[in-house]
């Protein structure tokens, strides 16, 4: 797994030099942007998910509770999913929520009468 080397922080930026392993580098497969940092404790994962089989494909199911502390009130239909091994550990990383951020989306009213 992965350590901090060092940590510098510089006003609004923080500089992280990490110590990798080869693994983790294969894992990465060249992309130098767009990564999350997140650490694999039993304290920060705390969150148990259900899998099962329905129908004919697979699913992930969600407790109520999470997605309502989260404010997710509607949930994709096809979501962005990897899985990697990093020493014998799988991991599963889902995109659950897209960011409402940025370029406002408006429905469809209906003209009331």
């Amino acid at each position: 797994m992965a350590e901090i080397q060092t940590i510098d922080v510089k006003r609004d930026k923080v500089l992280v030099n990490l110590k990798i392993s080869k693994a983790e580098y294969e894992t990465l497969s060249n992309n130098t942007s767009d990564l999350i940092l997140v650490p694999t404790s039993h304290t920060f994962m705390s969150y148990l998910l259900t899998t099962g089989k329905l129908g004919n494909s697979n699913r992930v199911m969600l407790p109520k509770k999470i997605l309502e502390k989260f404010d997710i009130r509607i949930l994709e239909k096809k979501v962005p999913a990897r899985m990697f091994s990093i020493n014998d550990n799988t991991y599963l990383l889902i995109k659950i929520k897209k960011s409402a951020f940025g370029i406002p989306v408006f429905k469809d009213m209906e003209a009331k009468e």
